[in-house]
Formats: structure tokens, sequence, C-alpha cells
């Protein structure tokens, strides 16, 4: 199976950190998106948004970064 059929029936879960309060979230990720994916998600505690940088290396380890949304 390559890593582009392993993917496309992949999803997962990540973690983040609100870059306001320091509160840890979850948001669902599709991982069958190639590339790197950014997007703005509001914090469940202080609602305040965080942008929300996601990207998967070749073997497929997701790299998650969490910075303020006016950055």
């Amino acid at each position: 199976m390559s890593n582009k059929e392993k993917m496309q029936t992949t999803d997962e879960d990540i973690l983040w950190t609100c870059q306001y309060c320091g509160e840890v979230n979850t948001v669902w990720l599709d991982l069958t998106v190639d590339g790197k994916q950014d997007f703005i998600e509001d914090c469940r505690i202080c609602c305040r948004p965080n942008r929300i940088i996601v990207a998967l290396d070749e073997s497929n380890n997701i790299f998650v970064e969490s910075r303020p949304s006016d950055e």
C-alpha cells in the first residue's frame, strides 16, 4: 500500500494549545488533504481564534503549530 493510499483512509483528532489562554484543544483533521493545512480554529475555553498549521512529512508524521490569529 502506498503512502497516498494509506492517507486517504486516515483521519485524526489532533491536540493544539491555545496561544491566548494556554488550554489544550482538539480538532478533527482530514489527512486525505495533500500538503500543508492552514486554518482558523476558536479555542473552546476562551473562544479566541487561533491559526492552526498542520503538515505531514514523508513518513506521515504530523506536525502541528498554533499561532495567534493576528500574527
